[in-house]
């Protein structure tokens, strides 16, 4: 059964848009943050460790994602993001503070959402073109559209977003080489 779950994530890694494979980190890494602070409830301080650790380590590979050339400031202000939530899971690992990982959860679930947003939106602005694409050419490249916008900027999480555009919208996944 073990190599069946492995052969399936496998494919499902295999098969997933860089978008959909960034926000599989994201949920990952508050699944295990959730899971630790469930053992710290339990005073289960192994498995506490072991869990934060899991979330230390998906926060690492999404700061070693980061495209810091294409990226620019927006890449270094989340590179500086993921050090400052690893430094605080490292607390709140010491400390035994369930505080310090839920700050930790809302700010990655913050940079979650915002992501979502611009994959759905990325995914509605392309949905014309892939019709469009598929049609001329007989097969559609839905990368394509969303890699070649230079650029950096995200949506900001106050409630005066403007409506993003697809140069912002590029411009923001930009910050991962291609997140999709």
């Amino acid at each position: 059964m073990h190599k069946a779950a492995q052969a399936y994530l496998s494919t499902q890694v295999h098969t997933t848009s860089k978008g959909e494979l960034l926000l599989m980190l994201y949920d990952a890494a508050i699944k295990f943050m959730k899971q630790a602070k469930i053992k710290i409830d339990e005073k289960d301080y192994a498995a506490k460790g072991i869990l934060i650790s899991k979330a230390i380590e998906v926060i690492s590979e999404l700061t070693a994602s980061l495209n810091k050339e294409k990226g620019g400031s927006l890449a270094e202000n989340l590179s500086q993001l993921y050090i400052y939530c690893n430094t605080r899971l490292l607390q709140a690992n010491l400390k035994m503070d369930n505080e310090k990982i839920d700050e930790v959860i809302k700010i990655i679930d913050g940079i979650s959402s915002a992501y979502r947003e611009i994959i759905s939106k990325m995914d509605a602005q392309d949905a014309p073109l892939q019709t469009q694409s598929s049609a001329s050419s007989g097969s559609t490249n839905i990368n394509a559209s969303f890699v070649n916008g230079p650029g950096y900027g995200l949506p900001t999480a106050s409630g005066n977003m403007p409506a993003p555009n697809s140069i912002r919208l590029k411009k923001a996944a930009s910050a991962y080489g291609s997140a999709r």
